[in-house]
């Protein structure tokens, strides 16, 4: 028998993926605008490495409502808005001015990292069947040690190129 894990948005110190947090930082720390497409509301999960480890240990609760179910969502019940991520970078980078700009999202992604709309999973089918108790982490909480290693990556001196951010925001 087989059960699929479908995480979304990873981030965490055991984690290959670094290019969500990293967008928002690499603009945050050289004071470059902030292209949000839309409002900037729409909702995102993004979960610790850690609890999505947590959830998929949580299969040897219950092996066979695992099987019954046959997939989960890997997610965290905290939720944020795209603009939330950008202040919460902001304030655990220790930059107090960030410059956020909406466009217009039928101009496309342009580079950012997330989808146009919401985008989220919901861990409650894996909390109701394998009895996991959810996320312990809070991306607000684990900022402070991401923006450590951020600087550790050499993330605030490498190149960036920002011509395609300047491409959505002149439109």
């Amino acid at each position: 028998p087989f059960v699929s894990f479908r995480p979304q948005y990873i981030y965490g110190p055991k984690s290959n993926k670094w290019d969500y947090i990293d967008w928002y930082l690499d603009r945050i720390v050289r004071n470059a605008p902030l292209p949000i497409p839309g409002d900037g509301s729409q909702k995102v999960s993004l979960t610790n490495s850690e609890d999505v480890a947590s959830l998929l240990a949580s299969v040897l609760n219950d092996e066979a409502a695992a099987v019954e179910q046959t997939f989960f969502n890997c997610g965290t019940n905290n939720l944020v808005s795209y603009d939330e991520v950008a202040l919460l970078c902001a304030e655990a980078a220790g930059v107090s001015d960030v410059e956020i700009q909406h466009y217009d999202a039928k101009l496309g992604k342009a580079k950012f990292p997330f989808r146009l709309t919401d985008f989220y999973v919901a861990p409650d089918t894996a909390m109701a069947k394998l009895g996991w108790e959810g996320a312990k982490s809070t991306l607000e909480g684990d900022l402070s040690w991401y923006v450590e290693s951020y600087k550790a990556r050499g993330g605030a001196e490498k190149e960036i190129d920002l011509a395609v951010d300047s491409e959505v925001l002149v439109a």
